[in-house]
């Protein structure tokens, strides 16, 4: 049976956090610290997230389940988290995993993060940070459309008058100019997790999602 607080423990911060904690075990993936840096940076990156979620916050919820390992609750909780917790722990005791991230987060060096220059995106964190810009780049260049002017005239108009997506697609396109500063950092940037998603086709959409406000709002 499922329970009303499954999704706390397999599609919230806690499901992600064990999902890139078991993927850095895995040979040639991302070591657990650069993943943990990556998730303090998404947190804190974001005003509205880092409000409702900081880092001790977090540290702190991890602790409460460290505490329940090995409890009758633990036996209530979803298969799939806690397969995900024994992947994630891999030769360490589940209660040791847990304990050892809360403290990690509550480290000083997790407060202040290395910027995208630094440690680059990866893929759950660049789907996390523009979803809407990888998706309405798919739209416009899917094939559809004779050309990407036909292409975005029809997806502007579909979102017309309610245009709330609009709006937060703009301020990802515009943070993604403001962190990377030439063409070059953000096609480079995005090579690996994005490639659809590039400087120019960035540059076209926000021009044109600008001149449709400009117009119609």
């Amino acid at each position: 049976m499922i329970s009303k607080q499954d999704d706390l423990f397999t599609s919230g911060i806690v499901g992600l956090l064990l999902r890139t904690a078991a993927a850095s075990r895995n040979p040639g993936a991302a070591p657990l610290e650069d993943e943990l840096q990556r998730l303090s940076r998404f947190l804190q990156d974001s005003r509205a997230i880092g409000h409702v979620m900081p880092l001790v916050t977090l540290a702190s919820l991890l602790d409460l389940l460290a505490d329940e390992v090995g409890a009758e609750a633990f036996g209530t909780r979803p298969a799939a988290y806690r397969e995900e917790l024994a992947r994630a722990a891999g030769d360490d005791p589940p209660t040791d995993f847990l304990r050892s991230l809360a403290g990690i987060l509550r480290d000083r060096r997790f407060v202040s993060y290395p910027d995208l220059t630094q440690l680059p995106l990866s893929d759950w964190e660049a789907n996390g940070r523009f979803s809407l810009t990888s998706a309405f780049v798919s739209s416009m260049i899917s094939g559809e459309y004779a050309d990407q002017d036909e292409a975005l005239e029809e997806i502007l108009t579909s979102e017309h008058p309610e245009c709330e997506e609009l709006a937060d697609l703009a301020g990802e396109l515009q943070r993604l100019l403001y962190l990377f500063r030439t063409p070059a950092e953000l096609d480079a940037a995005f090579a690996a997790v994005m490639p659809h998603v590039t400087h120019a086709r960035v540059r076209f959409l926000l021009d044109a999602v600008h001149a449709h406000f400009a117009e119609q709002h």
